[in-house]
């Protein structure tokens, strides 16, 4: 019987997945390790030290379970990454500054000026992902701009997931999925695109090799496997942007199929088998599946910021729920209904909704958890409002939606996203830590173990259905109307 293990380099934290590749496919084990992100005003920083660290322990949990002989049977490790952050290194890939996170908002002047200098529609049809603060052009033109002794000293420029290959392997490789998010990879070319290159200074041969997710892109070097209590010369497989293998995770590979991966940022991502664009979103990208398109589209730090929120009040979301639980949920949504909030982090804004998204924080005459809950039903109502969008751009309609992540976990916001989508079949996935399931059979399928990457990920992303309340879904229909005519004014 062989292993095979998914390593998923999220917003917050580093999860490891071990799956059993033969006889009845089951996870095998599972490691979580989290790291800090440094936040200043619009920075938000990472140390790309951290990622190889928090990886490494997380493996380490995962692999706990085997023996010394059990570990000589793990087939194959992939990489499942967090896009868009990206650090400037020098020729040996250690780090010159700190990894500049998705979340990093400092380059909003360079962002407009790629927008104004490239296009930002040609940016868009290009790299499937219009110029923003996040992209990796304009974070390298702000390095050029405002640290010109690191812009000139650097010989690469990295983000996650090639970061970490390294770490694993000596090998410094990406993939498409996660480059083109970084605005430079021209995804029907399958190529590096000049004008972004140029605006920003950037010398091609600074930027990593991409190779097709699932190829081998080196062996565990002894020093990384020293560090995860493996045995070196593991074959590491290119892997893919963390919602592509939430994807794969999820069962969610063939064209129709919708993916509500619930994190940090909420993400709806589409499998089609043409790529779909139009402005503001869906973004789209190849998929790992041969023949499939990606299209992704993110509801910024929605998760995140309400999880920040319970922070700063004492609790958690589950705290949250819990008090709203006691109160009575119907009592409780019945007196919020004109009552809205649009949950972001502070210093960011979700795009079409700019000027009426504010960060979350204490409201007078409103309860913690009453604006929680509100915040709860906004998600909901903006996965709504984007599935919408999907269509529109010419996605099929489908019967079924997955969730994955940890809002798929609450019992109260999963209820609330199955109600304001009654026409929707919403099921959660068994295995929350989808990214992570679906690196581990990239894995799989990279090594020969599994004959169709869709095939397989079908065999383990079990789900169970989420069941709407009838009069919840009533409610929600109503204020789900009127919710879009506030933000959409």
């Amino acid at each position: 019987m062989s292993f095979f293990l998914g390593i998923d380099i999220g917003s917050t934290a580093v999860k490891a997945c071990l799956i059993r590749g033969g006889g009845m496919p089951s996870v095998a084990g599972r490691g979580s390790s989290a790291y800090p992100t440094f936040r200043n005003g619009p920075l938000a920083e990472q140390d790309p030290l951290d990622w190889n660290r928090a990886a490494a322990d997380a493996v380490r949990q995962a692999v706990a379970g085997l023996s010394e002989a059990e570990k000589k049977k793990i087939g194959g490790i992939c990489l499942s990454a967090q896009g868009g952050s990206i650090f400037a290194a020098n020729e040996k890939g250690e780090p010159l500054t700190p990894a500049y996170t998705w979340m990093d908002r400092r380059a909003e002047s360079e962002s407009e000026e790629f927008a104004a200098a490239c296009g930002r529609e040609k940016v868009r049809g290009i790299c499937g992902w219009g110029p923003s603060p996040a992209d990796c052009v304009s974070k390298i033109l702000w390095i050029r701009r405002n640290q010109p002794d690191v812009y000139s000293r650097a010989r690469r420029y990295y983000t996650t997931e090639e970061s970490v290959t390294g770490y694993l392997t000596g090998s410094f490789v990406t993939d498409a999925t996660g480059e083109s998010i970084c605005r430079i990879w021209d995804y029907m070319k399958g190529e590096y695109w000049g004008p972004a290159m140029d605006f920003a200074g950037i010398d091609p041969a600074f930027l990593p090799e991409v190779r097709p997710c699932g190829s081998p892109a080196g062996l565990l070097r002894p020093e990384a496997a020293a560090d995860m209590t493996l045995p070196a010369g593991i074959p590491v497989y290119t892997g893919a942007h963390d919602q592509y293998c939430a994807s794969i995770g999820s069962g969610v590979t063939e064209p129709g199929q919708l993916l509500i991966a619930t994190g940090t940022a909420w993400v709806l991502f589409g499998v089609s088998d043409r790529p779909l664009s139009g402005p503001p979103f869906p973004a789209p990208c190849r998929h790992p599946v041969d023949g499939r398109f990606g299209v992704m589209t993110s509801m910024s730090g929605c998760g995140g910021a309400i999880g920040a929120f319970a922070e700063s009040r004492g609790t958690t979301p589950r705290g949250f729920d819990e008090e709203t639980e006691k109160r009575g949920v119907r009592e409780v949504r019945e007196s919020l209904a004109d009552f809205f909030v649009c949950p972001l982090p502070p210093g960011q804004s979700i795009r079409h909704r700019e000027g009426v998204c504010v960060p979350l924080g204490p409201v007078s005459g409103r309860s913690d958890a009453d604006v929680a809950l509100a915040a709860m039903e906004a998600v909901a109502f903006e996965s709504a409002i984007l599935i919408d969008a999907f269509e529109k751009a010419g996605f099929p309609h489908g019967d079924e939606i997955v969730m994955s992540g940890g809002a798929s976990k609450s019992p109260l916001w999963r209820g609330i996203v199955a109600a304001v989508l009654p026409d929707r079949r919403v099921c959660r996935l068994c295995e929350a830590d989808a990214p992570a399931l679906g690196a581990a059979i990239l894995a799989g399928w990279g090594s020969g173990a599994f004959a169709s990457l869709g095939e397989a990920s079908s065999l383990f992303s079990a789900r169970l259905p989420v069941e709407a309340d009838p009069d919840a879904a009533e409610f929600y229909k109503k204020k789900y109307q009127a919710y879009r005519s506030w933000a959409l004014a």
